[in-house]
């Protein structure tokens, strides 16, 4: 008798599990691997070696496990590994300011979030009344050497001396602080780079004596980057971000990180090719 009670407690118990397995989806347990190279202030950093990964995608990514009902932990790797990492299925999604490219789009499915583009820095109260490329001619300006904003400069320049303006002096250099500080120090009169970086650096390496002229231009979104196939996954986090949109959660975020002209109110997949020209 003792021996069929105890067969009975048993069979209950994996019964008990089972139904619990059905109620609770293993997915839902599961952490989603965010592939990221955290190097990027003010999107994705750290301010202590190994610590908390903070920034603005970091809070999405964040955002978008919490709706799945799932953790995140992300996974650092350099920016040029990131998109074999998302097709070999070693990442879940990558999202680590990533333009919206058509050859990237031949190897992932990006849902775009955020509108990013060139931005112009220059000392405060803008002495030099530059707000476009076009204004530049004649003037000193720096960008990171090997970057698209490098290239622009290279092109305006040609475009000054082809009008009978002044070219550009164009000063390269290692990093967008870099820059920021050639600016603060007067060795350059402007300096180009990534919007959200150009309004990062404003704000904590120029203390208020570097600002954000005008608009950023050549502007491209921002993608998530999902492996091609993973149409449900895809898809959850397109609902989450417009849930996010809905209920003001992507505009707080937005203001956390002083990101507000980005923001990007519809969320469309692999719209890149849209702002190609």
């Amino acid at each position: 008798m003792r021996v069929y009670l105890i067969r009975a407690v048993t069979a209950i118990a994996l019964l008990v599990g089972l139904v619990g397995g059905i109620s609770q989806p293993l997915s839902a347990a599961q952490p989603l691997r965010v592939g990221t190279d955290i190097s990027h202030p003010p999107l994705e950093f750290y301010r202590t070696p190994g610590g908390l990964v903070r920034g603005f995608d970091a809070d999405i990514a964040r955002e978008i496990g919490k709706r799945l009902g799932r953790p995140v932990r992300f996974v650092d790797m350099p920016f040029g590994n990131l998109l074999g990492s998302v097709a070999a299925d070693k990442v879940d999604f990558t999202i680590s300011s990533m333009f919206d490219l058509p050859f990237r789009e031949k190897i992932a499915d990006f849902v775009d979030y955020f509108l990013s583009g060139t931005a112009i820095m220059v000392r405060a109260g803008n002495p030099q009344n530059v707000f476009t490329l076009a204004g530049f001619c004649g003037l000193t300006a720096s960008a990171e050497v090997g970057t698209f904003q490098f290239t622009a400069l290279d092109e305006q320049s040609k475009r000054c001396r082809a009008l009978g303006l002044g070219a550009i002096h164009i000063v390269s250099v290692a990093g967008d602080e870099q820059g920021a500080r050639a600016l603060l120090a007067g060795r350059v009169e402007i300096h180009i780079a990534d919007f959200p970086i150009v309004s990062y650096l404003a704000r904590t390496v120029g203390n208020g004596k570097l600002v954000v002229a005008g608009r950023p231009f050549n502007q491209i979104p921002y993608g998530i980057a999902v492996r091609k196939g993973n149409v449900l996954l895809r898809t959850e986090i397109v609902n989450a971000l417009k849930g996010m949109v809905a209920d003001g959660t992507y505009d707080r975020l937005l203001k956390k990180w002083h990101l507000q002209a980005g923001a990007l109110r519809s969320i469309p997949v692999n719209a890149g090719k849209l702002y190609q020209h």
